[in-house]
């Protein structure tokens, strides 16, 4: 009998959890013995740790500070295990007709955020001298017509996904990464209750191998890997688009280093990403360098030796060539 478990997204399952949808699609749950259920984001007044929390036998995916935060505030007992994207695909938008290009051209303009994204922003603007009170900056939910309608200068988004449905409008955009040698967000971290992973340690161990086995198979075939979304997930309306992505997300989700340390979490990176944290305080002061942070149940490459979950072997990574529904 197969074990239940959910995996809470934080937004749609599409090209940004096209592995997760490829290990749903393909078997690979099933073979580790799991019946995984996916959970698309909704805007229902609940935040992403607060669903996790309350969802039992389950993980979910959030951006590092909201679950950095709810720990170390003692709001929830949870741990990042794994993260999906090594490199950040928080973007700032902005037409191009706007000469907004850089942090610096912000000052004097309307500034849209999203809650997992608010404070990265005043994180990169403490970083690089600029003041909160030389923009306007609102939080907003996820809505293409604050571009289109032109109600903000720029606006978050990932580079995956927005840009590219502005350009489909007929909307030219300019983007910016949200990134610094001082503060590099991981996004999409797997994160899971302290609880429950004490109670079912193997299950997560078998939710993390999988889930990575189908990373690392369909950054290999983009268009098998778009099948799989089109059965299980939330296709984009343009195919070509889709594959578009899918070769954005192989950056982000190899981050430089190809499948051998996939979804592996930089102890020094995570420090100083919590460093930047507590300058905002978004964290208290007296929080350790390795809070909310357990990478025991997925390592990677050389650092995999000895430990509980090890890295995939070439034999291990699934066929994309067999389809065993």
């Amino acid at each position: 009998m197969r074990q239940e478990f959910t995996f809470y997204l934080d937004w749609l399952p599409n090209v940004q959890f096209a592995g997760i949808c490829w290990a749903l699609d393909r078997g690979l749950y099933r073979s580790a013995g799991l019946n995984v259920t996916l959970v698309p984001w909704v805007e229902d007044g609940y935040g992403i740790v607060e669903k996790v929390v309350a969802g039992g036998l389950c993980a979910g995916s959030a951006e590092d500070n909201l679950v950095v935060s709810a720990r170390a505030r003692g709001r929830a007992r949870v741990s990042a295990l794994a993260a999906m994207f090594r490199q950040t695909p928080l973007v700032m938008m902005s037409r191009s007709e706007s000469g907004i290009r850089s942090i610096a051209d912000l000052r004097g303009k309307r500034v849209a955020m999203h809650c997992d994204g608010i404070r990265i922003l005043e994180g990169m603007l403490e970083l690089h001298g600029i003041g909160r009170k030389e923009l306007s900056l609102f939080e907003v939910t996820h809505d293409l017509d604050n571009l289109l309608e032109r109600r903000f200068d720029a606006v978050q988004g990932y580079a995956v996904a927005e840009p590219l449905e502005l350009a489909a409008k007929g909307v030219s955009v300019s983007t910016f990464s949200l990134r610094h040698p001082k503060l590099h967000p991981y996004a999409q971290v797997v994160f899971a209750p302290d609880e429950a992973l004490a109670a079912h340690r193997q299950t997560y161990e078998q939710f993390l191998r999988a889930s990575f086995a189908g990373w690392c198979a369909c950054l290999e075939n983009f268009d098998r890997a778009a099948a799989s979304i089109r059965r299980v997930g939330a296709p984009m309306e343009d195919p070509e688009r889709e594959i578009t992505a899918l070769r954005l997300v192989h950056q982000l989700v190899a981050g430089g280093d190809g499948a051998e340390r996939i979804g592996f979490i930089d102890h020094e990176r995570w420090a100083e990403n919590l460093r930047a944290y507590r300058r905002l305080g978004i964290i208290p002061p007296d929080t350790p360098p390795t809070c909310a942070l357990d990478t025991s149940f997925w390592q990677c490459g050389p650092r995999a030796e000895g430990a509980g979950a090890h890295a995939l072997t070439e034999a291990e990574v699934p066929n994309p060539d067999l389809d065993n529904r």
